[in-house]
């Protein structure tokens, strides 16, 4: 599908079809964005507006050159975006193009961050008029986003750690939960660092003027207040993985504490049936 994202009457429209798009309306095209496109129709916006995409594995490559890459004429990226797909947590590649003041998106999943970002183009349009101004629009959204996650995961955590602490539960479900949880802390820590990454390319970029760097500025606070956060959860995980390891020991413990105690009880039985079968011949029954 492919959807165009134009201007007119100061008020923002869009198309599924751009090629149905006069010239007039053409000419004012903000955004092209294309989600889970079919061959012919990323082949019609390539050829018709003189742009490629990245494929795939270049997409996951994880070179700098494959995550951002600029000329004279813009610059191409890769971003990670978390999604929640059958009630698991996932990243999408997603590849941005950004040439002759238009933004072109592909992705191939339905991401929220991208119809918050529509939402809100359609409430605030005479501030964000612009391809780029789009973009970073759609990079603080999706920070949003991921705050959020991270807020549920935080949530999560506090569950787990009450069952572990106050119930002082060891089922094998809790320590299951403990490592998912550390997995998907893991996940958005890996997509919060890839956008870091690409922030860090666009402030370095000669087509971003500065008020739009200072946006990426405060974005990239936000982002490494996100990795600051994320690093304490997975130390608090780590911490509670250890103390559900360590209520496993105390309960080992007392078991063998109480075969030990049998143990004692019946050694004097032993030691006798010891030495009668030692001596079988000398035992007095024998003469009963």
């Amino acid at each position: 599908m492919i959807r165009c994202f134009y201007i007119r009457d100061n008020e923002l429209h869009w198309e599924k079809n751009p090629s149905s798009l006069h010239a007039g309306e053409q000419s004012k095209t903000i955004w092209i964005d294309l989600q889970e496109p079919t061959q012919e129709e990323q082949k019609w916006v390539e050829g018709t507006y003189g742009i490629e995409f990245f494929t795939p594995q270049e997409a996951a490559e994880i070179e700098s050159s494959s995550r951002f890459f600029e000329d004279s004429t813009g610059f191409e990226a890769n971003s990670a975006f978390v999604v929640n797909e059958a009630s698991s947590y996932t990243t999408r590649q997603v590849s941005f193009i950004f040439k002759e003041d238009i933004l072109f998106t592909l992705r191939h999943s339905d991401l929220k961050s991208f119809a918050e970002t529509v939402r809100k183009l359609r409430t605030f349009t005479s501030t964000n008029s612009k391809a780029l101004q789009i973009w970073l629009l759609l990079l603080e959204t999706q920070t949003d986003l991921d705050a959020d996650f991270i807020e549920f995961l935080t949530r999560t955590t506090n569950k787990v750690s009450r069952k572990l602490v106050k119930e002082r539960s060891i089922e094998e479900g809790v320590l299951i939960r403990i490592t998912e949880l550390q997995e998907n802390t893991i996940l958005i820590r890996g997509s919060i660092v890839d956008k870091q990454r690409l922030i860090s390319s666009l402030l370095k970029s000669f087509i971003v003027d500065e008020p739009e760097k200072e946006r990426l500025r405060i974005i990239l606070k936000d982002i490494n207040s996100l990795l600051q956060h994320t690093q304490f959860s997975f130390e608090r995980l780590e911490y509670l993985q250890d103390t559900f390891l360590g209520l496993v020991n105390i309960e080992q413990n007392q078991v063998i504490k109480i075969f030990t105690v049998v143990t004692v009880v019946f050694m004097p039985p032993t030691l006798i049936a010891s030495i009668y079968g030692m001596n079988f011949n000398f035992m007095p029954e024998l003469q009963w």
